[in-house]
């Protein structure tokens, strides 16, 4: 997370920020469409992870029935 190859998205200097100029910093396009990226793919990611544990569980229960 701390390599400096993270700020390539756009060149420049990224220390010399006060709080007003890094809170606008992070409203800029760039970082919006970013998030939005990672916010995404989170919930997309949680999505699959609940309907494999709802197939797990669909398969155990599977397994157990007495019939």
């Amino acid at each position: 997370m701390m390599l400096p190859t993270a700020a390539l998205a756009h060149a420049g200097d990224h220390g010399h920020f006060d709080l007003a100029a890094l809170i606008a910093h992070l409203f800029e396009p760039d970082h919006l469409f970013f998030a939005a990226v990672t916010v995404f793919a989170s919930i997309l990611a949680y999505r699959a992870g609940r309907r494999a544990e709802a197939r797990a569980h669909l398969r155990k229960d599977a397994d157990h029935d007495p019939r």
